[in-house]
């Protein structure tokens, strides 16, 4: 039987380079863009808060398995569902339109806490009431094992002092405490000194305000949470994430090994080696 696959795709290469990788694990794979979301080329399109027409979409394809990848900015929904356009789409063309935002509205009083992690369980829980189904967090991590960090020294040619080594370690299992937590997966720190720790607003932002607190010389740990479940949420590092730790002059960036993504890793780890930034793997003790 045919293994088929949709992929909801947001911002950034994740989308399509998990596409590529499920392909080889003999998935029949669909990637799927939201307009006004997506920025990379996609098989399929769908409005914006599109419910409808992706539930009429996965049952054209014959009720593939659903993985949502990519950056999707979880305030942007409310803003044009309640804001004027919604409102006036609705009123134009009614149909669709109005469905689509009978669902949201529906959905959005499910929302106990407007966090990322918890928009993405109450979408699972509807599309699952619907009839559909996602790929397991297992076999997510399954099909990008060639992308994930793997333990030890991924950056050969970058010698890393054996102090900064062991703050790693030591802010790794702190970090792994704060993530199982639930309060957030990157921890950057300077000089023995904890100086930020992600909230909502990701890894990159989160090294910016490092920067703006403490300058540069810093370094970034990255990890996941011990029963992460990538349904929900992928943690991930990309040329992005390394243009910053470059611009920081970071010492070293620490990745959970088998559990964080490198988007574009055989590039990543040659352009860190360039720039003298460590990329070390570590896994829990």
């Amino acid at each position: 039987m045919e293994k088929k696959l949709l992929i909801l795709s947001g911002r950034g290469k994740l989308p399509l380079l998990f596409k590529t990788l499920a392909e080889k694990k003999g998935y029949k794979a669909y990637s799927v863009g939201v307009k006004t979301v997506t920025d990379t080329k996609t098989d399929f399109t769908i409005p914006f808060l599109g419910f409808t027409e992706l539930e009429e979409l996965l049952l054209e394809l014959g009720k593939p398995k659903i993985v949502m990848l990519g950056k999707f900015n979880p305030k942007i929904p409310l803003a044009v569902a309640e804001g004027f356009w919604g409102k006036l789409k609705v009123f134009l063309f009614g149909g669709k339109h109005k469905r689509n935002l009978e669902i949201f509205r529906s959905l959005k009083e499910e929302i106990k806490v407007f966090l990322p992690e918890e928009i993405v369980k109450v979408f699972i829980r509807y599309m699952e009431s619907r009839g559909f189904s996602f790929l397991p967090s297992e076999e997510i991590r399954n099909i990008a094992s060639p992308i994930l960090a793997t333990e030890g020294n991924l950056t050969p040619s970058v010698d890393l002092k054996s102090e900064n080594l062991n703050e790693g370690k030591k802010f790794f299992n702190y970090a792994k405490r704060l993530a199982n937590m639930d309060i957030g997966q990157t921890l950057v720190f300077k000089n023995g000194h904890i100086v930020a720790v992600e909230s909502l607003e990701g890894t990159d932002q989160t090294i910016k305000r490092a920067m703006k607190l403490v300058g540069k010389g810093i370094s970034v740990v990255k990890v996941a949470r011990t029963n992460q479940d990538f349904r929900i949420d992928v943690p991930a590092v990309g040329l992005q994430t390394l243009k910053l730790l470059k611009k920081a002059k970071a010492k070293a960036l620490f990745l959970e090994a088998g559990k964080v993504f490198m988007v574009e890793k055989e590039k990543f780890l040659r352009e860190a080696e360039k720039s003298g930034i460590a990329v070390i793997g570590l896994a829990p003790r």
